[in-house]
């Protein structure tokens, strides 16, 4: 892969908010403290590529990707990882991208981050635990399901349509981990493949692993979800379009290759649902395109007219997402 890949694909103009990625926010970082010291020319074409593709004033978000490190299965870990990495990214990136151009050109040793700029990280504790509740567990808990659905190895109609119900009541109807989902249940040989390595589960690992490996399968399909959310609480006011994520995941890239959002429909409850097109014509088995299309669809609309309360509906999927994945991962570690 000669560039990162981007999402959404297909934007107008220089990027002006950027979403950096786990891996994208480490490679940054690595290049703050080991300045020339880091010779990676595949780094370094896949940089140069991205910081021609920056608007002088872009605003560079390394907040969700530097966050993967705070953000664990188990709970809360320590800040200093994420500030450092925070810090380094953005430093990088910003002033004109000087930092990352004079890397480029092998004339800096980078900016490191110093202790109270780690001490500062404490601050968006808060942050990071209603994040971590609010959107990552319930994709956990959506992804754990696919999964378990998938080792149980019934027919894909079923599968899909107990994958889709799973997510109607943690309000996931036609989401990225339903689409997800699609491919690992009701895909074809190609479709399968790519669900499992965007999962990391091409090969069966131990139940520890393949945990920790759906956890962090759901940071990718958040960081995808809040690019295309300008109105996200937390986000209001910080984005300015065209945003993209930025990934060097190349089977997350193909997954996002395909779909293309279509804006965002205001519900009469409060609020608003980001509407996405996916097309998986080409990654399902025979005649589960317009199954899998039939159940999206019907899912929509229900949840067009759901009238739940905005603040209960959030308390209602974080309360299921946390029981679900917990009886989930239970499920896993007793298979071994």
């Amino acid at each position: 892969m000669s560039s990162y890949k981007y999402f959404p694909s297909t934007h107008d103009g220089p990027i002006k908010t950027l979403l950096l990625d786990a891996n994208v926010t480490g490679h940054l970082d690595s290049i703050a403290q080991r300045g020339p010291g880091l010779v990676d020319p595949v780094v370094r074409r896949r940089m140069a590529d991205l910081v021609d593709r920056l608007d002088k004033n872009v605003v560079v978000m390394p907040g969700l990707g530097a966050g993967e490190s705070v953000m664990r299965r188990k709970g809360m870990k320590e800040f200093a990882n994420y500030s450092r990495r925070s810090v380094n990214a953005f430093a990088m990136l910003a002033d004109d991208s000087k930092k990352i151009r004079a890397w480029l050109n092998g004339d800096t040793t980078g900016p490191h981050c110093d202790a109270e700029s780690e001490r500062r990280g404490a601050r968006f504790a808060k942050d990071f635990e209603i994040m971590r509740e609010n959107m990552v567990v319930p994709s956990y808990a959506m992804v754990l399901k696919s999964y378990e659905l998938y080792l149980r190895g019934g027919s894909p109609e079923p599968s899909f349509r107990e994958l889709a119900a799973f997510a109607e009541e943690l309000y996931g109807r036609g989401s990225r981990e339903v689409m997800l989902g699609a491919l690992l249940l009701a895909g074809n040989a190609r479709g399968r493949e790519m669900a499992l390595n965007i999962m990391k589960l091409r090969q069966s690992k131990e139940a520890v692993a393949t945990l920790d490996a759906l956890w962090n399968t759901c940071f990718d399909l958040t960081y995808s979800r809040v690019a295309v959310m300008p109105s996200l609480p937390g986000f209001a006011g910080a984005f300015e379009l065209p945003c993209v994520l930025v990934t060097d995941d190349k089977a997350l890239g193909r997954f996002l290759d395909i779909i293309r959002p279509s804006g965002a429909v205001a519900l009469s409850r409060g609020g608003g649902a980001t509407a996405d097109f996916a097309d998986l014509r080409g990654l399902l088995q025979e005649g589960a395109y317009e199954m899998v299309g039939e159940v999206i669809d019907r899912g929509n609309r229900r949840m067009y007219r759901d009238e739940t309360n905005l603040g209960l509906m959030t308390k209602i999927r974080r309360f299921k997402a946390q029981k679900y994945a917990q009886h989930l991962e239970g499920w896993f570690v007793g298979r071994g």
